[in-house]
């Protein structure tokens, strides 16, 4: 790994994290061949990224570790914003915080890893990724803020139970122009434990809430039975998917309805809705 480091004159001022006698020199690095600015904190040891100038040649990063001898332990504010290029991110354990608007209109983001020991993801941090699919998020998470996902209506996530609070429009909601607010993403997923704060979040905004380990397999309807109207709606998506008509079932749908696990959602799919449906008749 190439490090060239360079003395730059100036105050920056952190929002986000206290300045300190350490912090009034800012410092350059090229390193991957993404050009950094951070400052050195207090303790001499550690330091904070202030920006990061990814070329249009970079589409994978993981955020370093450290800089010279310095451990980088945060990312300040717009860090990365409208990094155009990246498309895969990974933040390393030794990052602590984060923040706002770190990587706010990053166009072709589509996978992040969120290292262990980060604690909150801050208002605006991915807003307007219209692109991010994964984000593997710590469990060591509790806060998620304000539109901290806010148009990122391909997300496909698990908010871990030790997430304790959500703010405002933080994930799965998008502009609604007619209204000049928000709405809901239609079909969109959030992925949790039940009687979480993200089952709490999901209700509040009429989002699709699903736990992996605590669902009713066949249920596609969402009446909390199995039964031969649940089997007939796989028969005719497995009929939709066949004829090349797009598919109808939401995220959770699919999900439910995919009896054996294939991925897939047709007749075989079905004919296990309808073994269910005649073994509970059965029992009555």
């Amino acid at each position: 790994m190439k490090v060239l480091s360079i003395l730059v004159g100036g105050i920056a001022a952190l929002s986000a994290f206290p300045k300190t006698a350490a912090e009034q020199t800012e410092l350059t690095a090229v390193i991957d061949g993404i050009g950094y600015t951070y400052q050195i904190n207090d303790d001499g040891k550690t330091a904070v990224i202030i920006s990061a100038a990814v070329p249009s040649s970079v589409k994978e990063t993981v955020v370093p570790e450290k800089i010279e001898e310095y451990s980088v332990v945060a990312i300040s504010e717009k860090a990365y914003m409208g990094s155009l290029s990246l498309e895969k991110l990974t933040i390393p354990t030794t990052v602590r915080s984060i923040g706002e608007q770190a990587f706010m209109s990053c166009n072709e983001l589509k996978e992040v890893a969120i290292g262990e020991g980060i604690t909150a993801i801050p208002n605006d941090c991915f807003f307007s990724c219209p692109k991010l699919v994964a984000v593997s998020m710590p469990s060591t998470l509790t806060s998620i803020g304000s539109e901290a996902f806010f148009g990122c209506d391909k997300l496909d996530t698990e908010i871990p139970p030790s997430v304790t609070y959500i703010g405002k429009d933080a994930l799965g909601m998008e502009a609604d122009f007619h209204s000049q607010g928000s709405v809901a993403v239609h079909g969109f997923l959030i992925k949790g434990t039940v009687g979480s704060c993200a089952e709490k979040y999901a209700l509040e905004n009429n989002i699709d809430f699903i736990d992996l380990d605590n669902f009713i397999s066949g249920d596609v309807n969402g009446d909390e039975t199995v039964d031969s109207s649940d089997a007939s709606g796989v028969l005719i998506e497995y009929s939709n998917i066949s004829t090349g008509t797009p598919p109808q079932f939401t995220p959770k749908q699919q999900i439910v309805g995919d009896m054996n696990g294939d991925g897939v959602i047709d007749s075989s799919d079905a004919a296990e809705i309808l073994i269910i449906y005649a073994k509970n008749s059965t029992v009555r």
